[in-house]
């Protein structure tokens, strides 16, 4: 057997009745994420959407390879002994889809009855379409066995859907299951948005999205190319093809070749100077220049952008000192010493406001320091409601195109209000905020930090990195018999143990000093253990407190609260 490769579509993939898969025991668990899936499921539908646009407009279904969406790569093998294939690389996406066809055979059971060519393929990218001899259908994908009856029981057989906004505390430990609700969610707010008939959608999802698929005759072979591909050894990046698309745009003119490549070689070490490369800073120029969603590759958007330059007269010498000036406002924008700047950078989705603050300081937006303390608090408010990347991501463009246009912050703060008040976002933030589980929260730490940079008007802090300390439980999670004495009731302590008021910000050293030892203890590590005092504000107000009781709780609950929300609650 050859090494084959060949580009296919989700129905060969998946709905063939010839190809089951396996994840090999070696492989590492399946780990994507809240944002990894949310950030597939907007990309999907947003695809759809502009093919379905471009279809109504030709009045025809284009044929255009450009229609697909690719969905990166499987490198497999065929592993005879079990007549099904390894996934030796792409288990991420494999698996996503198929959770993808559960949530949708779920959700939308009856809407797909009314289309059975749609509801089979749904069915049979989950399960093979005939029965095997125990009367059961064979499953398309088996995870690996450690986690096999999870993925079986929570998820294909059915899922059973909770009405919940913490998935994280609700579901613990399994990723397949939180995975499935974060698709859920993120599926009913994008149809509901876009009036997406699930039945065209699911036709588009299985004949249109496509993965490269490398079939492989031993395992040597597969784990060969899967580094090969990892350490991108494959044909040329979009760096590359956009550097090389300008460069074919200088005829027969050396000098201005030597002057476009030395200019970029440049950028490109700025860049790196700053610890940022140049595809960070290419995807946010593009968002300036077109200040709207991407719909293709980086490499093939930014074609059209200069192409249009070209209509105007630019010259690629005149793009790339362009290209060089947004570069300097972009590093200007992320590394500015600004207690603003320093929240942001906390931030899991961080190409939105870094396109939006870079276009501000390459524009030199009228009122930048009121802009970036309402993209904190906008931006805040969605990470602690748990929204997902699609919600914010419209908004996100809307507000640089008001700043490319040099609009009032008063109309800027409208857009971000609009959007806050169509999700009821304030009110699940200020839920989240209160609640009594905010230690296992993504952004635990980040609130933290937060207050500790604006603890008092005049204080002043340098950056802090988010893993170089660490999060503190001052009444500790597994409490000692003194402890117990001034928290005796369990349901008190569980109330306590994990929320806001609970925690605060320590060194590395000091939290190990700290330990669960009694309270003056831990205000002697605090205070001057090794004779330094901690250099957080917000644990310094801890030093100067003789107790540690429910009173003490409540009293420092309010002071974090009215801190939080006189940087966040800026919406009314």
């Amino acid at each position: 057997m050859k090494i084959e490769a060949e580009i296919q579509n989700l129905n060969k993939i998946l709905v063939s009745e010839d190809k089951f898969y396996q994840i090999p025991d070696f492989q590492r668990p399946y780990s994507w994420d809240k944002d990894n899936v949310t950030t597939l499921i907007d990309d999907l539908l947003t695809a759809y959407i502009e093919s379905k646009k471009s279809q109504d407009q030709d009045g025809k279904k284009s044929q255009d390879q450009d229609e697909r969406y690719f969905c990166g790569s499987l490198v497999l093998v065929e592993n005879k002994k079990d007549d099904k294939l390894d996934v030796i690389d792409g288990q991420q996406r494999i698996t996503t889809f198929i959770i993808i066809s559960c949530v949708l055979r779920d959700m939308y059971y009856e809407k797909l009855k009314e289309n059975e060519k749609n509801l089979s393929l749904i069915k049979e990218s989950i399960k093979g379409r005939f029965k095997e001899e125990g009367g059961h259908k064979k499953s398309k994908l088996l995870t690996n066995v450690k986690y096999r009856s999870m993925f079986k029981n929570k998820i294909v057989k059915e899922i059973n859907f909770k009405e919940t906004k913490n998935i994280e505390k609700e579901i613990p430990d399994n990723r397949y299951l939180q995975n499935a609700h974060y698709i859920k969610f993120c599926i009913e707010e994008k149809i509901s948005e876009d009036f997406i008939d699930i039945n065209e959608f699911v036709e588009w999802l299985f004949s249109s999205v496509v993965l490269t698929v490398i079939t492989c005759p031993s395992e040597d072979n597969a784990i060969e190319i899967f580094n090969v591909l990892n350490n991108r050894g494959m044909p040329l990046s979009p760096i590359d093809i956009i550097k090389s698309h300008l460069m074919q745009k200088i005829k027969n003119n050396e000098e201005d070749r030597d002057s476009f490549r030395s200019t970029w070689d440049d950028i490109v070490d700025y860049l790196k100077r700053s610890d940022f490369n140049m595809d960070e800073m290419l995807r946010a120029y593009l968002h300036y220049n077109i200040a709207t969603n991407p719909q293709k590759r980086l490499d093939k958007e930014l074609q059209v952008v200069f192409d249009n330059f070209g209509k105007q007269g630019k010259d690629p010498i005149q793009i790339i000192d362009e290209i060089k000036d947004f570069s300097e406002a972009y590093i200007k924008a992320r590394t500015k010493d600004d207690k603003y700047v320093y929240c942001l950078r906390y931030l899991q989705h961080g190409i939105y406001w870094h396109s939006i603050l870079s276009t501000a300081v390459y524009q030199n937006y009228s009122d930048i320091d009121k802009l970036k303390s309402l993209l904190v608090a906008y931006y805040y408010q969605n990470w602690i409601s748990g929204a997902t990347a699609s919600r914010i991501k419209q908004t996100s463009f809307n507000v640089l195109k008001s700043v490319k246009d040099n609009e009032s912050i008063e109309s800027i703060k409208q857009i971000f209000v609009e959007n806050l008040k169509r999700f009821s976002t304030i009110e699940t933030f200020k839920e989240n905020i209160g609640d009594n589980w905010v230690f296992h929260r993504p952004w635990a730490k980040a609130i933290l930090l937060l207050i500790e940079y604006f603890y008092s008007d005049g204080s002043s802090k340098n950056f802090i990195p988010i893993n170089s300390m660490h999060c503190e439980h001052i009444l500790p999670v597994t409490p000692t018999d003194e402890w117990k004495k001034i928290f005796p009731d369990e349901n008190i302590r569980s109330k306590w143990t994990n929320s806001l008021a609970n925690l605060t910000l320590l060194s590395e050293r000091k939290n190990s000093q700290a330990s669960n030892k009694p309270f003056k203890e831990k205000v002697e590590a605090y205070n001057n253990k090794d004779e330094l005092t901690t250099e957080f504000f917000i644990t310094q107000y801890i030093i100067h407190l003789e107790k540690w009781d429910v009173s003490e709780l409540e009293e420092r609950k309010k002071i974090l609260i009215y801190k939080i929300m006189k940087e966040l609650d800026l919406f009314g």
